[in-house]
This record gives structure tokens, sequence and C-alpha cells, in this order.
């Protein structure tokens, strides 16, 4: 409960700033953009396709550790636009987000797997049912899990679900509160080289996108600063799949992370800039079914309206 509490204090102050801000400035709120980030993420590789550079707006910038409180803020009206994986959108959007994508990066390659202690009795992911399971509750690797108990043919209350954040997870998994963890890289090869091991069998079932949010007001108050966000992120995002050991040292720098591990992710997938087309719409809606089938979101979703393709 306190960390459920710390989390929305911060988010209260977030939006707090962004208020004052506003009331300070008056209009000039309105030529600023507030963008909530992550460690390693959109400004390392803008950073890095120099398109930090005569930005000829003021951006203000917010750390968030994950997707889930990043979305948050930005249906607080805390921060303008981020970025975070398109199955928590779809998750938020449950709970009527008033949040759009934008734009999208995709990852083509190794997505959420579910990892295993090495001396665990599960050998594949045929073999879930009846298990503990930990993952961040409505992330790619949750909508995965969902995913390969489909892929199996089996009901989804055949596994136990453990709601927790990266971190914890990874903790539960090393003391054996969980028999399982969902999760994706660069957390999957960490564990691996504490010595879990990857689950074989089913992959490739949930799409893996990136995406690039806006928020409602931001779009339609400031959209030539979120045009212009958005053209310089797609150019930083191409950047980085073009040089992937300088993005990586970049990202060493930022996060801390172990070289190694980072060139292990980068190895394992690939990353591009990605349209948001009727492609795209349709992979999600199959996400917002499939959450609704199972139980994650209470009512039917027509996802198509979450998504504005104007920026591309």
């Amino acid at each position: 409960m306190s960390m459920l509490l710390d989390r929305r204090a911060a988010l209260f102050m977030l939006a707090g700033s962004a208020l004052a801000a506003c009331s300070g400035k008056g209009a000039d709120a309105r030529d600023t953009l507030f963008v909530g980030d992550q460690r390693g993420g959109s400004r390392v590789v803008l950073q890095g396709a120099k398109r930090l550079d005569n930005i000829p707006y003021p951006v203000v910038w917010s750390q968030f550790p994950n997707a889930a409180p990043l979305l948050e803020a930005l249906n607080a009206g805390a921060i303008d636009s981020g970025i975070g994986g398109d199955s928590a959108f779809i998750f938020a959007a449950g709970t009527d987000a008033k949040i759009k994508a934008i734009g999208a990066q995709a990852t083509r390659g190794m997505g959420p797997v579910v990892l295993v202690r090495r001396d665990s009795p599960i050998r594949s992911l045929a073999d879930l049912a009846g298990h503990r399971i930990a993952t961040p509750r409505g992330s790619i690797s949750h909508n995965h899990v969902l995913a390969v108990l489909e892929a199996y043919h089996q009901p989804y209350d055949s596994v136990n679900f453990a709601f927790l954040s990266p971190s914890d997870g990874r903790a539960a998994l090393q003391s054996g509160a969980v028999d399982a963890w969902a999760i994706w890289d660069p957390n999957a090869a960490m564990a691996e080289q504490e010595g879990a091991r990857i689950l074989p069998g089913k992959q490739d079932l949930v799409p893996g996108y990136g995406l690039l949010f806006g928020r409602e007001g931001a779009i339609a108050q400031k959209r030539a600063l979120l045009q212009d966000y958005h053209d310089r992120l797609y150019a930083g995002w191409l950047w980085s799949a073009k040089n992937r050991d300088a993005y990586a040292e970049l990202m060493h720098r930022d996060t801390g992370l172990a070289i190694d591990i980072l060139r292990i992710m980068q190895g394992r997938a690939d990353r591009v800039p990605a349209r948001v087309d009727d492609a795209l719409i349709a992979q999600q809606q199959e996400t917002a079914d499939r959450y609704l089938r199972a139980g994650v979101i209470a009512r039917k979703l027509d996802v198509r309206p979450l998504f504005d393709t104007s920026f591309s």
C-alpha cells in the first residue's frame, strides 16, 4: 500500500508542477512541452541522433520507472507526451485514459519471455498451468502469458498471477515466492546471467510496439510542438537502429546497466520506427479483445479512436 501511495503522491506533485507552470507563465506554458521518459529512453536516442540541439521550445523532462506511472501522469495532465508499451496502453485505455498514440517503434525478434529458476520442474510454456507467475499487470508480458494460455488451449485462471513491478518480480523469482517471471529485456538477460532460464515454446504471439503518446489536451493546444518532437524522436529511433553499438554505450552511461547485457538485448531484437496504420491498430484490437476475454478490462473497447494517424 505504501508504494501505491508514494506513486500517487509523486503524480500529484508532477501535476502540481505543471499547473504551477501554466498559472505562473500564462500562455507561455503552451510553448513548453512536458515529456515523460525512462532510463535509456527517448532522451538517449535524441542525444545520439543529435536531435536535442536547437529545439525551438522549452522541454521539461520527468523520469519514470516504467510505462504504468508514466501513463497515469499523462492522464493526470502532468506531462504532455511520453513512450510506453502498447499492451500497457490498451490496459490504461480500458480505464478511460485521455491519451492517444501518435507514433510507434516496432520490436522484431525476441519479445517478452517467461523465466524460471534453473532447478524448476517447469520445462516449457506448455507447462504453466497450476503455477504462480509474476508480471506487471496489463503489460506486454501479461498479454504474452494470456496469449500463451490461449495457444495451448488452457483457461486463463489455470495460472495464478502475482502483479509485481519488474524489480519486485525479479526478487520474487529469486526467493521462490513465484514459480515463474514473465518479463522483457534487459530484465530477462540479467535474470539469465543470474541462473534463470527462458522457457521454450510458442513465442511471438503478441505485437511488440513502443508507442509515443500525446495527451488529448496537448494534441489540441500544442500540436506543432508534438509534431516536431514526434519527428525528432523518429529520427532518434532510426539512428539507434543503425548505430547499435553507439546506442548501447549511451544506454550504459544513462542506466548503469552492464554493456554486455545491453549488447545481448540489442542482438536479440531489432527496434525500428513504424507507422501508426490500420495493421498496427488491428493488432491492438486483438490485445483489447484478449484483455476483455480474460477480465483484464471490464468492457468492450474499440481501439481505433485511441490512435491518431495524422502525425505520421
